[in-house]
């Protein structure tokens, strides 16, 4: 008994000396009068990176708007094609991109998170049909000043803006992930066309640089759109935003656009053009 006695005083004596110790240390620090060592730098840490695959949400036929979260961070980038069903080229090309991340996943920073969304009508992607299942042109379903019912040549718009499902689905992921950009995909005409502010300009010139596409605004196409996705996501969330038309409805571009998006997607900058 005596010896566990005596045990359990060195014990307590050792404590008590290490605390002292301790503190007796830290007021030479804040004294300067001893510093830290040098000690290893801590590595940097890299998550793994999460490439998801999502329902977004339901067509007017009930098919699943389907598409990928990609990456752990705050930064994202929201990228679309197909939201007219006939451009089936953008859809092949957001696959390749998809496709080349999954090679490589290491390529996305930390700090972002890609949001990929290949066929955004799917019932017209099926058909190879312009519009949805309402006949609906669905971009010029999007709530933006002076939105009416019909569009240029009679394009039937919809009942309201957002009346349909697809275009909803589109305003809720905006919603829900606030996407720093937006890029639509579209066919056809090798074109670049930014929205009308400052951010748009800047990554829609540097876009068609990497690719080779001709950079226009509206003004110079002729375009007098309302209730564009693109046009709503700039107008109320003052981000930059473009539409990049591709070369052909059926042909996906990609060896011509993979230069800027791989740049766009592994940039630790938000976009790659800062």
């Amino acid at each position: 008994m005596k010896k566990n006695n005596l045990l359990f005083w060195i014990v307590i004596i050792i404590v008590i000396l290490s605390a002292i110790g301790y503190v007796r240390l830290y007021f030479l620090y804040a004294e300067g009068i001893v510093t830290t060592p040098n000690l290893p730098a801590v590595a940097h840490v890299v998550l793994p990176v999460k490439v998801e695959n999502k329902v977004f949400g339901y067509s007017v036929q009930n098919k699943p708007i389907e598409g990928y979260e990609i990456g752990n961070g705050q930064d994202v980038i929201l990228l679309i094609g197909a939201i007219h069903g006939n451009e089936v080229g953008t859809a092949e090309l957001l696959n390749q991109l998809v496709a080349e991340i999954k090679l490589n996943p290491k390529i996305i920073p930390n700090n972002k998170k890609i949001i990929i969304i290949p066929v955004t009508n799917p019932d017209g992607f099926t058909i190879s049909q312009k519009f949805n299942a309402n006949g609906v042109n669905l971009n010029l379903n999007f709530d933006t000043p002076g939105w009416k019912n019909y569009g240029p040549q009679g394009t039937y718009a919809g009942t309201k803006p957002f009346s349909e499902p697809e275009s909803l689905t589109i305003k809720q992921v905006i919603e829900k992930y606030k996407p720093q950009m937006m890029i639509s995909f579209h066919s056809q005409g090798a074109i670049v066309n930014p929205e009308e502010d400052a951010q748009s300009d800047a990554l829609g010139e540097w876009y068609a640089q990497k690719t080779g596409y001709t950079y226009s605004d509206s003004a110079d196409l002729g375009w007098d759109f309302f209730g564009t996705a693109t046009g709503w996501f700039a107008q109320n969330y003052n981000k930059p935003a473009i539409t990049v038309e591709i070369t052909s409805h059926t042909e996906s571009d990609w060896d011509i656009n993979k230069p800027a998006l791989i740049e766009l997607v592994s940039s630790n900058n938000l976009t790659a053009t800062q």
